[in-house]
């Protein structure tokens, strides 16, 4: 892939990206040991750990909403479809039939692979909520139902309602939350996993991306927000519940605002570094748990009990990422780059058709 692909990428945000997903399989590798087992840092990853999910929602809306304002031509939209294609179904659909063919032959979440068209389809979110998390197989991609949720919703809006836009990113940052707190007071759970609750991340950060260039000091507005959610987020009942993913919100939109503003400059070899982790993210997320597996299987049969913490996180994550190295190379990259070409030509061809009318 030439240069110009990667020319409107940020170091600091694919940073963002690398801090998420450590978070994220850190956790999954906590959660194979005993909470006495871990140092005072590990069990802060178990504690935490899966709140890195929530940190992708609302660097993704801010992505998504930046692509879908500066990008106003006819046949926009047909590109922001095409690039989300070309970018995640493929990868996804390798995913998901690895897993299930792997849980065939260990047998692991056997018994919820009758489900797993659900999982094809990107509704593994909405069977964990309704049906519960052991419901649907290879749950981690709950996630994702999340995101092409949202793509698809706020593409669409953005195509057939672009002047009401705006108001429609404010009706999901409010409507999301308070959704969750009604749900927290009926007693439901798994509220984590249900798409309709997590918008709001996603939102938030489309109305950073639509607010940054027109109010000054954007981040120090997020950094008051944030402190108002982390207060209440301390407390007891419902709103504190639901608050927890709108502190993580409103803490990776001030970082967004702050990297896109006053750290925009910022350059190192430790940012990066960390870019290279960001930009393949997506394969790790998908494919870290295959890894993971693998290596204490591994350990089981030599026999070595249950390897230090750090030494199994360091695995796992050079592991994945040297996979995701090759997949990215050979498997990825060719097919955004296919898609892109596809997306110049019927560009192409709309304006040609656009000529041609008298």
């Amino acid at each position: 892939m030439t240069p110009s692909f990667f020319a409107n990428r940020s170091n600091l945000l694919d940073t963002i990206r690398a801090v998420a997903v450590t978070m994220v399989v850190l956790f999954h590798v906590a959660t194979r040991y005993p909470a006495t087992d871990l140092d005072i840092v590990a069990q802060q990853f178990l504690r935490y750990g899966f709140l890195g999910v929530d940190i992708f929602y609302p660097l993704s809306g801010f992505l998504i909403t930046r692509f879908l304002l500066s990008h106003t031509e006819k046949g926009s939209i047909r590109a922001f479809f095409l690039r989300r294609v070309f970018r995640i179904i493929p990868l996804y659909v390798v995913a998901v039939t690895i897993f299930f063919i792997a849980s065939k032959v260990t047998h692991y979440e056997e018994d919820a692979l009758e489900r797993i068209w659900a999982t094809y389809l990107f509704l593994t979110g909405w069977f964990a909520f309704f049906t519960g998390p052991d419901s649907v197989p290879y749950t981690i991609t709950w996630s994702l139902s999340v995101e092409e949720f949202a793509y698809v919703l706020f593409g669409l809006s953005a195509w057939l309602l672009r002047r009401s836009f705006p108001a429609i990113l404010v009706f999901f940052a409010i409507a999301p939350f308070v959704l969750r707190i009604w749900l927290y007071a009926q007693g439901y759970e798994n509220i984590y996993y249900f798409p309709l609750a997590r918008l709001d991340s996603i939102a938030t950060g489309g109305l950073v991306a639509l607010l940054i260039r027109r109010v000054p000091h954007l981040w120090a507005i997020l950094a008051a927000l944030l402190g108002v959610s982390a207060l209440i987020g301390h407390g007891q009942g419902p709103v504190a519940s639901a608050a927890l993913f709108t502190t993580v919100t409103m803490a990776t939109c001030m970082t967004i605002a702050a990297c896109e503003t006053i750290l925009r400059g910022l350059r190192g070899r430790v940012f990066d570094w960390a870019a290279q982790v960001g930009l393949y993210s997506y394969f790790i997320y998908l494919f870290h748990f295959f890894v993971l597996y693998a290596l204490f299987m591994v350990a089981d049969r030599l026999g070595l009990g249950l390897p230090p913490f750090w030494i199994m996180g360091l695995l796992c994550m050079a592991g994945t990422f040297a996979a995701a190295y090759v997949s990215f190379t050979w498997f990825e990259a060719p097919l955004m780059a296919f898609g892109r070409k596809l997306e110049a030509r019927t560009r192409g061809q709309g304006l040609m058709a656009e000529g041609s009318k008298p």
